[in-house]
């Protein structure tokens, strides 16, 4: 089982996140990746059993790069190449009460489910959920709250626990 973890980070810290999300998949047997938006091809996704994006948040919605990678793989929708396959996503935000985040997490998951991916969201009891969680996926405040920058460890163990899910999910699908 294949997960392949897209990701779109100015700062470092989305990648970050990105890396505790591939590590969570690996922890549940899956062979797991992580791609530069702007170094993730069409070819990335057909392979893999399971795409998650990140992203930070930028303005509300997601960075550039992620957008300028949903236009490079367009065509695989009018091929329904990743139809069935799974999906889930993750953001880091800034300051603000939310930040944008749950706007950008929606635009991530609207992209995969136009591809006709099944969405894997991130339930409450998910290791990290009350710190970092939100259903739609993981979420880390990247503006210092308590005197802490994130991700946070609490973040980055929501991510981690995320990943496992996602992978755990594949594996129950392949099983029948």
């Amino acid at each position: 089982m294949k997960v392949v973890v897209v990701v779109a980070s100015q700062t470092g810290r989305t990648a970050r996140m990105a890396d505790a999300v591939a590590e969570g998949a690996r922890d549940a047997g899956a062979e797991a990746s992580v791609l530069r938006a702007e170094d993730a091809g069409p070819e990335h996704l057909e392979s893999a059993d399971a795409v998650v994006l990140g992203s930070g948040v930028h303005m509300g919605g997601m960075e550039s790069s992620m957008r300028a990678f949903f236009e490079r793989v367009a065509h695989l929708w009018m091929q329904g190449s990743l139809v069935g396959k799974l999906g889930a996503a993750f953001v880091s935000a800034g300051a603000g009460a939310r930040g944008g985040a749950e706007l950008t997490l929606l635009g991530l998951l609207a992209n995969l489910a136009e591809h006709g991916m099944l969405l894997v969201p991130m339930h409450n009891r998910l290791e990290g959920f009350e710190s970092a969680g939100c259903h739609w996926g993981p979420v880390a405040w990247t503006n210092p709250r308590n005197g802490q920058a994130g991700p946070t460890s609490d973040h980055l163990a929501a991510c981690r626990a995320h990943g496992r899910w996602v992978a755990e999910q594949v594996a129950r699908m392949g099983a029948g």
